[in-house]
């Protein structure tokens, strides 16, 4: 029988249900030092049996085993028990309440409006969430430098060559425009119908492009384009306001 238990336990694992040390399931009030907040849906409700992640660094682009996490009891509140340090956070619902695997149409998934979350000793930081469904067609990738809600940013489409939606794509956000490096803000990746919300923390100056690969420079082929030359591909955010910045292009990168 222990041997059947331990051969479940290391199945379990290899399909990404461990995290490398447990947590309590919802608030501990003896904790002095950690993460807590709540999970809501669009709606306001709260999110119960949720699992928020704690993650050390975005090697693995927020997926697989997490280093921490804890699941949200009946009111969508969670508390995660840390030590100081940054963290990297991404709530997950799933509809068939598990644990572990990639998200499935049906299931729900949010940043917290900033990442990564800092940690001070003898200190709670709060991270809240509001959980979007995942939509057929829209597969989910995460990324540091990614706010996952707020009130300040763009909106817009994603298009390729032939002006049709381009699934997979994400939206970047500048301080400059020198695109030959990492994006300071990225939109999550975009649905069937090539829409994004892009946020970023302030008003300010700053120019889009979008891609569809993950990291590292373009390479010759990848659909690759910017919102406009000069300063049309350079709009101000305002505070509080979700601007939109119509359709950006992609077509074959050419070096």
């Amino acid at each position: 029988m222990d041997r059947f238990f331990f051969s479940l336990l290391l199945f379990t694992c290899l399909l990404g249900g461990c995290i490398s040390r447990s947590q309590p399931d919802a608030v501990s009030p003896g904790s002095e030092t950690g993460i807590s907040g709540q999970a809501r849906d669009r709606d306001g409700r709260a999110v119960a049996n949720a699992w928020v992640y704690a993650y050390r660094n975005t090697s693995t682009s927020l997926r697989g085993p997490a280093d921490f996490g804890a699941r949200t009891d009946p009111e969508g509140h969670y508390f995660i028990d840390l030590v100081e340090g940054r963290y990297y956070l991404v709530a997950r619902w799933r509809h068939d309440g598990g644990e572990a695997g990639p998200p499935q149409v049906g299931d729900a998934w949010a940043l917290p409006q900033d990442n990564p979350v800092r940690v001070e000793t003898g200190r709670i930081s709060q991270a809240d969430f509001i959980l979007q469904g995942v939509r057929a067609g829209q597969p989910v990738i995460l990324r540091s430098g990614s706010l996952g809600w707020g009130k300040t940013g763009f909106t817009g489409r994603l298009v390729d060559s032939a002006e049709k939606p381009l699934p997979g794509a994400f939206a970047l956000a500048y301080s400059d425009a020198d695109f030959r490096r990492m994006p300071d803000y990225t939109s999550a990746v975009v649905g069937s119908d090539g829409r994004f919300q892009l946020y970023v923390p302030a008003g300010g100056r700053y120019c889009l492009a979008a891609r569809t690969r993950t990291r590292g420079q373009p390479v010759a082929g990848e659909p690759y384009g910017s919102l406009g030359d000069g300063d049309t591909g350079c709009p101000t955010a305002v505070e509080n306001r979700l601007i939109d910045v119509g359709i950006i292009r992609l077509k074959p990168y050419q070096r």
